[in-house]
């Protein structure tokens, strides 16, 4: 089944993706001190166009994600799986974050915040709670992710009763119906309830609840069963309900993005360009493998950078740039040092969370083999 090779031109999405978000970032990063500003007085104003627009790079992770976490469910059921479908979901998000976390922790009590607050701020970023603030401002997309992969995980425990397909229809549909009043109260704005109506479907719980994001991850997780489903009824009418879905994505992006229409139109063009790359890799998995095989090697190193890049960015990057340009540096050196202290913080923060996944698998192995039932001499030699 195609599923089970890798996606070498996601991994390429990634870092475009990572990219995006770190240029929107820094489009907005103050030079006097570690602060957000409005694009006029930023550090960094060559950079203008990225602001706003380049916050689509989490939708087109959100996408990724959904498809990736569909083939990772796939055809599993039953309490075992979901255990094991948890931990390594886990695994694969925890490590990066915690180390993550703890370094954003020292480089803001050093740019001189208040500990206690830090300190909260911490706990709440490494156990992933719902309320914020967090230790950095990212934390709350992996927060949206988490609760993604637990509405997974109990997919999967009842694997006979709701399936991965179904869960993809209904979470969809809901955050369709989510975007739809949204648009429709921005546009008509009654004059007395729609400013604070607005207000209110604004908050971070309607993140939490996968309202304001769910059509992107259905619309993920549709193009895996699309791909894998032969029968031409059912492919028709998950054609439609992706295509749906994929257009309830561009309106909320549309609606989301707080810049003049052609930046909401830049950032909707980018994403539905990003998806229809993911679309033709999925599509034509080995033609394009085929073509990128050469550079493989470089474009899973890429895809793998794409998290702690994410991840180390924003709070620290931005205490980076405040304190490179307090040498009077000009804008464009500031840039560049800027980028690459996170790229080589990244990088660090790359290679500690694959020695603690080893780690973590290796103990996990031992402690396997450990349990297994010793099988008798006599039952050997029979064999």
């Amino acid at each position: 089944m195609k599923s089970a090779h890798h996606y070498l031109a996601i991994d390429l999405l990634r870092i475009f993706a990572a990219t995006l978000v770190l240029l929107n970032h820094f489009a907005t990063f103050a030079g006097e001190a570690a602060s957000v500003v409005d694009t006029n007085q930023a550090k960094f104003g060559f950079l203008s166009a990225f602001a706003g627009v380049g916050a689509v790079g989490v939708e087109i992770f959100f996408v990724i994600s959904g498809f990736v976490i569909a083939v990772s469910a796939a055809g599993k059921g039953g309490l075992s799986h979901s255990i094991q479908f948890a931990r390594l979901r886990a695994l694969r998000i925890l490590p990066a974050l915690w180390i993550s976390a703890l370094i954003s922790l020292a480089v803001r009590s050093a740019y001189g915040e208040d500990m206690s607050s830090l300190s909260m701020d911490f706990f709440r970023s490494v156990i992933l709670s719902p309320k914020g603030p967090y230790i950095d401002g990212v934390v709350w997309s992996l927060v949206v992710e988490m609760i993604f992969y637990a509405l997974i995980a109990l997919s999967i425990m009842s694997r006979f009763r709701v399936s991965i397909h179904g869960v993809a229809i209904a979470l969809g549909i809901c955050s369709s119906i989510y975007i739809t009043s949204l648009f429709f109260l921005v546009v008509a704005r009654p004059p007395i309830f729609a400013v604070d109506l607005i207000a209110i479907l604004s908050r971070f719980h309607f993140k939490i609840l996968l309202l304001q994001h769910g059509v992107f991850f259905a619309s993920g997780m549709l193009l895996f069963r699309l791909n894998d489903d032969r029968q031409s009824f059912r492919r028709t009418r998950m054609t439609s309900l992706m295509g749906f879905f994929l257009a309830m994505g561009a309106l909320e992006i549309l609606l989301s993005i707080d810049r003049s229409y052609p930046y909401k139109i830049a950032a909707a063009g980018i994403w539905a360009l990003s998806v229809i790359a993911i679309i033709l890799n999925v599509v034509a998995q080995n033609a394009v493998n085929s073509r990128l095989i050469a550079y493989g090697r470089a474009i899973k190193f890429s895809g793998r950078l794409s998290y702690p890049l994410y991840l180390n960015h924003y709070a620290s990057g931005m205490i980076i740039v405040w304190f490179v340009s307090s040498y009077g540096v000009s804008a464009p050196v500031c840039f560049g040092i800027s980028l690459l202290a996170v790229l080589i913080l990244s990088l660090a923060v790359l290679w500690l969370e694959g020695k603690i996944q080893h780690q973590a698998k290796a103990g996990f192995t031992i402690r396997h083999l450990l349990r297994r039932p010793i099988v008798p001499a006599t039952t050997l030699a029979s064999g």
